[in-house]
């Protein structure tokens, strides 16, 4: 009925008591910046705005056009006459219709045709443009983009010349970074003093600038500045005869620019006053266990166990589901087509309208706060929101076993440019975390959902005993967090691996353990859950 009223435990209006308060926190430090590169789904509004104001643009052109046609059938009127004025001058004036004529057009048309020419073209469009600007993406947002193609770059160890391409990973796209892209990438990278990945990225804007490619004038590059930047660079790696023969370029391109000839000037006395000095190696992060699972390096189990589950609960007899075991130490599965398109589609449509980028909770101050190792955007969906998440939840239990009152809500996710979650524990450890686990326990389990394939990229990676899983469109992967004696379990390290191409939705469920204390017993009898 429409006006009844729903009566919820006492523990779950707790439980969302406490969710709302951190995503009223959080959103003190998220709700400024719209973090646009952290979900695929939010950068859908960014390209519905640059739709419209591509059609702003092209309706200022047609103004611009209106006024030009305007103008162009006023002056080819006017040669006109003023040809037919010329070839006999004395005549032409001699006629006093002619003579009248001339002296009203210099008298009024002229004055009318200032004022036409001083009449702003296109003031509606800018306005529009102006109103637009708060929601184009802020510094803030470039500087996250940069840093996801950075995360690209080293953890699949992609050249910058094939990124700039498009060859990501092996594959070639129809897609390619013209100067400006490379640019500010170098500016970026020049910024966090990462100098050797700066030199890089600017060598790809000159070249690009070198091809037949063209930028439209408002957005031009001065080729001198970008030589200028590219010298500092090398500089910065002790690259100096590099440097000088770059800033050389500059000057032939600014002949009178005292900076750059100075500039030029002072690289060429380092030349002569450091003669030994030897140039700065582009120092390569390691390659950890993390990025060789990332990159699908770990060597393949060939004792694969695939079995129907049937007995986890009394509904499985009735229909099974696919199971494949992963891992027993700690305990690993994964359920193939455990959740359909239909579903898939509808978690989707709820989880949309109210994505927030993600957090991390502070063990320290208490509060939720974005962070940098997670990028990424997600909403919270109550169990009994609808029947489908009454559905899922009921399904969570068959495939675990579990009880899933006072666990978490369910969290659906959508990842973005680059989006990952860096190494981490899903348990709160409750030596350190005992306020977020003396209500519900710890958390005993990790069910998540893969709501879509990923085309490359994305993997979930436990390094530690080096597994990897590569999300399957309606699978579901299950591991318990907690050993037997209910402390966290060191090897549940796991971490998501930056997406390269592809939208990657996932849909998370951690599942408490105080109402499990029937259901996995084997707790130690001295902590208190």
């Amino acid at each position: 009925m429409a006006n009844e009223i729903v009566h919820l435990p006492s523990w779950k209006l707790l439980l969302l008591a406490v969710v709302l308060l951190r995503s009223l926190v959080a959103g003190q430090t998220v709700d400024n910046e719209q973090s646009h590169s952290t979900s695929v789904a939010g950068m859908v509004q960014l390209l519905e705005l640059e739709a419209k104001l591509i059609d702003n643009l092209n309706n200022y052109a047609d103004e611009l056009e209106l006024k030009l046609k305007v103008v162009r059938s006023f002056t080819k009127q006017m040669h006109k006459e003023s040809s037919k004025a010329m070839d006999d001058t004395v005549q032409y004036l001699s006629n006093p219709l002619n003579a009248f004529s001339l002296i009203r057009r210099m008298h009024q048309d002229w004055i009318h045709w200032q004022q036409y020419m001083e009449q702003p073209v296109g003031k509606q469009q800018v306005n529009y443009l102006q109103q637009m600007r708060e929601q184009l993406p802020t510094s803030t947002d470039l500087e996250e983009a940069g840093a996801a193609l950075h995360r690209i770059h080293i953890t699949y160890d992609i050249t910058i010349s094939d990124m700039t391409q498009g060859l990501l990973n092996g594959k070639k796209y129809n897609v390619s970074l013209n100067a400006l892209d490379s640019y500010a990438l170098g500016n970026y990278h020049y910024d966090q003093q990462n100098f050797g990945y700066a030199s890089q990225w600017i060598y790809q804007a000159i070249n690009w600038l070198k091809g037949p490619h063209k930028l439209p004038l408002p957005l031009e590059l001065d080729r001198a500045e970008v030589f200028h930047i590219y010298a500092e660079a090398l500089i910065k790696m002790n690259r100096y005869k590099d440097a000088v023969q770059v800033l050389h370029t500059a000057t032939t391109l600014k002949k009178d620019n005292l900076k750059l000839l100075l500039r030029k000037s002072e690289v060429e006395t380092l030349i002569r006053t450091e003669p030994n000095v030897v140039p700065k190696a582009l120092q390569k992060p390691p390659v950890l266990a993390y990025e060789r699972g990332c990159r699908g390096q770990f060597a393949q189990n060939s004792r694969l166990h695939c079995v129907y589950n049937s007995t986890t609960s009394p509904f499985l007899r009735l229909a099974p589901l696919k199971m494949e075991l992963i891992a027993l130490d700690p305990y690993m599965v994964i359920y193939h087509d455990v959740i359909s398109p239909s579903e898939i589609s509808e978690l989707q449509s709820l989880a949309v309208p109210s994505l927030k980028r993600a957090t991390v909770f502070n063990q320290k101050s208490g509060r939720n706060n974005v962070v940098k190792t997670r990028t990424s955007k997600v909403t919270w969906l109550l169990d009994t929101l609808n029947q489908l998440t009454v559905r899922l939840n009921k399904r969570i239990t068959d495939m675990t076993g579990f009880d899933m009152y006072g666990s978490e809500m369910l969290q659906v996710m959508n990842y973005g440019l680059g989006g990952h979650y860096d190494k981490h524990f899903d348990y709160f450890n409750s030596s350190i975390a005992s306020d977020l686990t003396r209500l519900n326990g710890d958390r005993i389990a990790t069910v998540l959902f893969y709501l879509t394939d990923v085309e490359q990229g994305g993997a979930t990676v436990f390094p530690t005993i080096e597994k990897a899983v590569f999300p399957q469109k309606g699978a579901a992967i299950v591991w318990y967090n907690l050993k037997h004696d209910g402390n966290g379990d060191t090897q549940t390290l796991h971490a998501a691996c930056p997406v390269i191409v592809g939208s990657k939705w996932v849909c998370n469920k951690w599942i408490r353990e105080r109402q499990q204390l029937f259901r996995r017993p084997c707790l130690s009898s001295n902590k208190s859950i």
